[in-house]
């Protein structure tokens, strides 16, 4: 844990922010007495996503007609072509 003075947080900030980068946690005095801490955020977590939940997949496709080869092919070629 490190210590600095309000003048030195006026003053210096970058190099504090780069300790509290660094993970370290500062002690921030006025006239010898502590009167804030500074403490680097904690790591966020990642979000999870629970895909086997969602709309898509619990979507019922029993009654759906699947595309022949030469229909999706007729579609990818109409499309590619404008391009």
């Amino acid at each position: 844990m490190k210590t600095a003075t309000v003048r030195d947080l006026r003053n210096r900030y970058t190099s504090l922010l780069s300790w509290i980068g660094a993970g370290e946690e500062i002690i921030i005095t006025q006239r010898g007495k502590p009167i804030a801490r500074l403490i680097p955020e904690p790591p966020a977590s990642p979000a999870t996503v629970d895909w086997s939940q969602s709309p898509e997949v619990l979507r019922d496709r029993s009654g759906e007609t699947m595309l022949t080869a030469q229909e999706s092919a007729a579609i990818l070629a109409e499309a590619s072509g404008k391009w």
